[in-house]
């Protein structure tokens, strides 16, 4: 969701879709440890159809949150490193995320484990872990991260770095998620730069989308 490319340094404004996506996983972290913890309370209150759409879920924001952290290891931390200069150190976020695939693994474990108490139990309290760690690290690297990206990154060469992102997402996924936690402004900043193929993705992948929370979550306020 970059501005168009130029040799300009990166600005705040061009971090808003690593912005959304760290402000996504935080909101989707959160509205799951909800639904596991009444899991948990009651597994016979969840009929088949909403435990298989929770683990469906689930599959989705897991792969999800891998990626992300995937291609932060292989692409963002070089380009920071090649920008910023070698004495940079992000060896801390880098062994957050290394953390980070066992408890996915966890949690996807006890997700397709059936109507099992053990196991509703232990999604709860993976996805406690899950959540609390996603808070700490997505604050951490914001306030690390950030500013060496918009000190030291060219404009030019984070899009570039975001275009290599998208490739391998489930787009409409991570889009009408990205678009339903923008704020006003946000929203009017995008609309008029994002391309035609962006905004048709989320029409057409919104109802699909809205359908899936409601089974998973429910009605929310």
């Amino acid at each position: 969701m970059s501005s168009p490319t130029t040799h300009r340094p990166t600005s705040d404004e061009d971090l808003l879709g690593m912005r959304l996506a760290h402000r996504v996983m935080r909101r989707d972290a959160a509205r799951l440890v909800r639904v596991a913890d009444e899991l948990a309370a009651d597994p016979s209150g969840f009929g088949t159809r909403r435990r298989a759409a929770l683990a469906a879920y689930l599959d989705l924001f897991l792969a999800s949150i891998h990626h992300h952290h995937t291609v932060e290891d292989e692409a963002l931390w070089p380009l920071i490193v090649a920008s910023a200069g070698p004495h940079t150190d992000l060896t801390e976020l880098t062994d957050d995320h290394r953390a980070l695939d066992p408890l996915l693994d966890e949690i996807r474990g006890h997700a397709h484990a059936g109507a099992d108490r053990t196991a509703a139990v232990g999604l709860a309290v993976s996805l406690h872990q899950l959540r609390d760690l996603l808070d700490e690290h997505i604050e951490d690297e914001e306030r690390t991260v950030f500013p060496l990206v918009t000190g030291f990154v060219p404009a030019d060469a984070w899009a570039r770095f975001e275009q290599h992102a998208q490739r391998g997402g489930r787009m409409g996924f991570e889009l009408t998620r990205a678009f339903a936690v923008m704020t006003p402004d946000e929203l009017a900043w995008v609309r008029g730069r994002v391309p035609m193929v962006v905004r048709g993705i989320v029409f057409a992948c919104g109802g699909r989308q809205r359908r899936r929370e409601r089974l998973v979550f429910g009605v929310e306020n």
